[in-house]
Parts: C-alpha cells; sequence; structure tokens
C-alpha cells in the first residue's frame, strides 16, 4: 500500500451494534398495517365478531415477531473501520467499509447509508445522502462492503458517522443503528485546464538521468516503481536474476520541467491554478517527463514515478487548508 493511500486510512475501534444501540420504528408499510388492525378490531368490539378478534390479534402477533427478528438482523453487528484511496474532486470517493458478524446466522438485507451530523429535514437527507445495499453477511465471517460518497472540494474528506438500517424480514419495521468512523479520504484537486505543458519555458538541465525510453542514451537500470511504464522494465533481466528493474536513458532539457504557480497567473482564482497544476502533473507523469513542483512555500524536486506524482498531487490538495 503505498504511503498516500495508507495517509488516508485511520483506524477506527469496534463498535458492536447492542441492544441499546439498535432503534426500531414501524415503515410506511407497518403504520398501514396498525391502523388496518385497529379498524379491524374496532370493528370486532362493535359487532362483536369473533373473527374479527382472531384476525386482529394473528396480525398484532406477527407484528410482534416481527419486532423480535427485525431487531436480531442488526444486534450483534460490529464495524471494524473504514479505508479509501485518493480521489479527485467531483469523483466518488470509496470508502471500503469492514462488518463483523460473530452470530451463528445471517443476515439479510443490510442498508449502509452515509449519515452525517446536519441540522436537515430527515426527510431531505434520506434523499441526500449515498446509500449501499447488500444483501447478506455471511455468518463468522468479516465483510467488506464499499460506501461511494460524491466529492466537491478538495481536501480531507472525513466519513464520519455512518447508518446501519434493515426492514428484514417483513418490511413493517425498520431497524437502525449508527456507527463512528474517523476514516478519512483525501481529495485532489479537479484535474481541468487547458493550458500547455510549459516544456519549453521552464527546461532545466541537460544532463538529468529519467526513466523516459526513446533515442537517448542508456544509462543503466533502478528498481521498479509501480506506475513505472510496462516498456521499460527488462525482461532479459527479470528472466536471469529474477529481479524487476527498469531502463534508464538519459534525458534531454526539454524532458525536465519544473511545474511552477508563476505560470498560472493568467487564471487569476487559486482553485483554477491548482486544478491547472493537478493537470500538468498527470499529463507529465503519463508523458515520462522529469517534472517538479513550485508552489508557494512548497518546493518538490523534479522526478518521476507513481510516489512522486501521489507526493505532488498530495501538497495541491492540501494546499491552503488548516
Amino acid at each position: 500500500m503505498s504511503a498516500a493511500v495508507a495517509a488516508s486510512i485511520n483506524p477506527t475501534t469496534r463498535w458492536t451494534l447492542n441492544r441499546k444501540r439498535v432503534y426500531i420504528f414501524p415503515t410506511r408499510h407497518g403504520v398501514m398495517l396498525g391502523a388496518t388492525m385497529f379498524v379491524i378490531l374496532l370493528g370486532s368490539i362493535n359487532y362483536d365478531n369473533a373473527l374479527g378478534y382472531l384476525l386482529a390479534f394473528l396480525l398484532f402477533g406477527l407484528f410482534l415477531i416481527g419486532v423480535l427478528h427485525t431487531y436480531r438482523n442488526l444486534a450483534g453487528l460490529s464495524f471494524l473501520g473504514a479505508q479509501a484511496k485518493p480521489v479527485f474532486a467531483g469523483s466518488l470517493a470509496e470508502f471500503s467499509l469492514s462488518l463483523e458478524n460473530r452470530s451463528t446466522w445471517q443476515r439479510f438485507s443490510i442498508e449502509i447509508a452515509h449519515w452525517p451530523r446536519r441540522k436537515i429535514r430527515w426527510w431531505r437527507r434520506s434523499r441526500t445522502n449515498a446509500k449501499c445495499f447488500t444483501a447478506v453477511l455471511p455468518e463468522n465471517e468479516q465483510s467488506s462492503i464499499n460506501l461511494k460518497i460524491v466529492t466537491r472540494e478538495r481536501g480531507w474528506l472525513a466519513l464520519g458517522r455512518v447508518r446501519i438500517a434493515s426492514v428484514f424480514p417483513l418490511g413493517i419495521l425498520r431497524s437502525w443503528g449508527y456507527f463512528e468512523s474517523d476514516a478519512q479520504c483525501l481529495i485532489y484537486p479537479q484535474p481541468i485546464g487547458k493550458l500547455a505543458l510549459p516544456i519549453r519555458a521552464h527546461a532545466i538541465g541537460s544532463n538529468h538521468v529519467g526513466s523516459t525510453p526513446g533515442n537517448d542514451d542508456f544509462a543503466g537500470f533502478r528498481p521498479y516503481q509501480p506506475g513505472d511504464p510496462i516498456r521499460t522494465i527488462s525482461w532479459k533481466t527479470l528472466a536471469k536474476q529474477d529481479a524487476l528493474v527498469v531502463k534508464r536513458f538519459t534525458s534531454g532539457g526539454a524532458n525536465r520541467i519544473n511545474l511552477r504557480w508563476e505560470d498560472c497567473v493568467s487564471l487569476g482564482e487559486q482553485e483554477r491554478k491548482l486544478s491547472q497544476l493537478t493537470q500538468w502533473v498527470i499529463t507529465a507523469q503519463k508523458r515520462g517527463v522529469i517534472y517538479g513542483l513550485e508552489i508557494p512555500h512548497i518546493t518538490i524536486e523534479p522526478d518521476n514515478g507513481a510516489a512522486h506524482q501521489q507526493a505532488c498531487l498530495r501538497a495541491l490538495a492540501l494546499y491552503g487548508l488548516a
């Protein structure tokens, strides 16, 4: 796991749903069933109808059994934590939630929802929160459930409170509980920009050794890093020494650049500058260019590779945030 991904993962203590943390309330269908039972009971009392009494009490007994099984479907579930990989603003942040079912029976129709603490009407909140559903949580197993949340701004996105709910088995009652998570997802600036990569304007040095393939002079090998182009891998060395290495070539000045804050002055707003620099970082990485990053108070030396790209994107994501 890369350093950037690991930085976005915060361990969470175990949360277990016990009888004090599971809430139950009738659904709309449950309310309709309750009203029907009340009408049947009134009619039975008025007309002294034995079959009416039998039907009313049968439905009420079914309701009570539903309470027990709806509660049992959630009670005892444990939340072990969550993790997320960095994403770009505007896309979906995917949190992987770990749930554990220690009981000897399966859990059915589980609903997971992002439920942050807000002062908003409950009927509006239910429409705006990200939700996911899972059919079955196997007995005596840990399960991973992915919860996707829409991102709008760069920086850290905290998962916060998560609601777990179920209407199993009859759909007339809803049981739910809450988990608190301190997991966070790093949100990179949205990669948008129309300015061309400033290769000619700020090409520096002419003797830097990089990993750009082409007609440059061969300069040896280096260990493979995640994100290196497949075409640069030395397959012969892998066959002989069982070591994964990539070829290194000398790169000219045009292949080594600095992405500077000053190059985006014409864009005006800070967020537009950050988006443009993010776009340049992605473009330079794809082209195999040796690139550095210079923004106010932060300087990252020229390099290439997945780790270098993540360091640059992280600096842009957290720039100016407390």
